[in-house]
């Protein structure tokens, strides 16, 4: 969680500063977030490998030709980010990452660049004598046969981030740029909107740098990514382009919402987020928590966003007969079905591994939900 709060502690004093001082006005309005932006992102990395300073692990020289394989597939991987979030972006027109395409773009020359320098730096501090990108850059260079198996992880990983990182990235922009904006004023419902929107830049943060730094560098690497179809789809349902087909069938017939500010489910969702640290990441395992509300159930987001839609669109008010509210409830049902499927596909995916089964069953027997059973089986 170190990170995680070095996060938040150069996070407010810095959006403090853009609205008490005007840092736009100094720096230039697009300047200044991605200031805010990259001082947290650094501030966790840094707090990342502080964590890990009593780490012991056998430094390693690579050889010339372990530097070009690992080197290669890096290369490969941060080409086909472009690649793809640029061929999504003239595909799709709900693909949200014109900001990262442009400046990722102006970035990647330099980070190409600096790629041999950090395969060699990271190697002497991890120690690893043959890693993935070591043996997928070897089959790039012919000196490794292909093997499916061998490479699938490998290739999810990097299907994971090839999606994530540009939406994550340029909806954080997005969230920045708002919170630097924002008028602050003595008055419930801005303080409420300004609270939610603060929590919204740092959900994004955390996803973000979840993505980002998923290297074994930081003890956050990608060890397990879910290969079933029927856990991608459940998935990326909840995303653009997808997203689209989520919103119209759950879509409700009448316009009537309680105000965001009442439901419980948001600020669970975001400690739920919180929780997981740079560990953040959909679809991929990268060890267990069980800090914070997953301490009590396997799946607190979840369960905030469907008590969020619930709550949110009140379904069985507003409604002109019996089949607008079927309607309603049938939309509604569809979400619940989505995230249920989530949170199975990636059961199903996790239990392989004996401390999530073990966390699973511990879950199963003292979390809240048996916790519930246990007092409502008394009063029966």
């Amino acid at each position: 969680m170190f990170p995680v709060w070095m996060m938040c502690i150069v996070l407010l004093p810095m959006l403090s500063l853009a609205w008490m001082l005007g840092l736009e006005d100094v720096f230039g309005f697009q300047v200044t977030v991605r200031l805010i932006l990259w001082l947290a992102l650094l501030a966790a990395f840094f707090a990342a490998l502080y964590e890990r300073r009593h780490v012991s692990f056998f430094a390693y020289e690579l050889s010339a030709e372990q530097v070009a394989a690992r080197a290669l597939a890096i290369r490969c991987g941060l080409l086909g980010l472009l690649v793809f979030s640029s061929a999504m972006s003239a595909l799709f027109s709900s693909w949200p990452a014109n900001t990262f395409n442009f400046e990722y773009l102006l970035a990647l020359p330099f980070i190409l660049l600096l790629v041999p320098r950090y395969v060699a730096w990271a190697a002497r501090r991890i120690g690893i004598l043959e890693d993935d990108h070591e043996r997928f850059g070897l089959m790039l260079l012919r000196r490794r046969a292909w093997c499916w198996a061998e490479q699938k992880p490998y290739l999810l990983g990097w299907c994971v981030k090839l999606f994530f990182i540009p939406m994550m990235y340029s909806f954080l922009v997005l969230a920045l740029e708002s919170m630097v904006l924002f008028s602050w004023q003595w008055s419930p419902t801005t303080l409420v909107l300004g609270f939610f929107s603060f929590g919204l830049c740092f959900d994004l943060l955390i996803a973000f740098g979840g993505y980002l730094f998923s290297m074994r560098l930081l003890g956050g690497e990608i060890r397990s990514v879910d290969g079933t179809w029927l856990g991608w789809l459940a998935c990326m349902i909840c995303y653009p382009p997808l997203l689209v087909v989520f919103h119209y069938v759950k879509q409700q017939v009448d316009d009537l919402v309680w105000s965001d500010w009442l439901l419980p489910s948001e600020p669970l969702y975001w400690l739920a987020t919180a929780s997981f640290g740079l560990k953040f990441s959909n679809l991929s395992w990268r060890g267990l928590i069980d800090r914070g509300p997953y301490r009590y159930t396997k799946h607190p987001a979840y369960l905030a966003k469907n008590l969020y839609w619930w709550l949110h669109t009140v379904p069985f008010i507003g409604v002109h007969d019996g089949a607008d509210l079927l309607r309603n409830i049938l939309g509604l049902t569809f979400v619940s079905l989505v995230y249920y499927l989530r949170a199975k596909t990636e059961e199903a995916h996790l239990l392989v591994f004996p401390e999530y089964a073990a966390y699973a069953t511990r879950i199963e027997r003292e979390g809240l939900f048996a916790r519930g059973r246990g007092i409502f089986g008394g009063r029966v």
